[in-house]
């Protein structure tokens, strides 16, 4: 929700949570434990918040956290897109993990007359310990990211053309115990994506 801060409203306070409760039904999708999408009697609970400024479609200031309790593990099949939480970052997932504490910053700066838009992020995720495999389904440690999203929107005989610069670095934050298993293609390391897209 957002809260007027000045007689022309462009100055506003955002506010916002959300809540989200999973139960596994029957068996979880299979009889077989080693097939079942989500065990029997499982349970995950989330809750997430945001708090943040905005000035108009110019700017804003976004401070978001997100707890997912150590009932179980939180669980959203890949194909149904990005997960749902304030605190989700490109290229960052909380699907899997149970006992997490996730906290991030993010700025957003938009040159409207430019078709510019450019969005700065840092975030830490505090996941369980990575031998935990009852609440770290994908045995990743602790971590911190930043992103920087530059985005431009082209004009006049290009318009629908939109080119995006995407900057991901991921650090090491929790213990991986010596094992490069835990930390290969997972934390300390950088990530660049180059996208062109056409909107019809």
């Amino acid at each position: 929700t957002a809260f007027p801060l000045n007689s022309k409203g462009s100055l506003k306070l955002i506010a916002a949570g959300q809540f989200i409760a999973q139960q596994a039904l029957e068996d979880g999708g299979n009889a077989n434990v080693s097939k079942t999408y989500m065990l029997k009697n499982s349970r995950s609970s989330v809750y997430s918040f945001r708090l943040g400024m905005a000035l108009g479609e110019v700017w804003s200031v976004l401070l978001n956290y997100t707890r997912i309790s150590a009932q179980g593990r939180y669980l959203m099949p890949r194909e149904w897109g990005r997960d749902p939480m304030f605190t989700f970052m490109p290229r960052e997932r909380n699907e899997g993990y149970g006992d997490v504490r996730a906290m991030n910053l993010l700025l957003s700066k938009s040159f409207a007359k430019t078709g510019l838009k450019i969005d700065v992020g840092y975030g830490q995720y505090l996941l369980p310990d990575v031998k935990n495999s009852a609440l770290n389904k994908y045995g990743l440690p602790a971590y911190q990211q930043v992103n920087v999203d530059v985005r431009y929107s082209f004009k006049k005989y290009l318009k629908g053309l939109d080119a995006q610069f995407l900057y991901v670095y991921k650090g090491k934050l929790g213990e991986t115990y010596g094992n490069n298993r835990y930390v290969l293609h997972k934390v300390d390391m950088s990530l660049f994506n180059v996208v062109l897209s056409y909107n019809f």
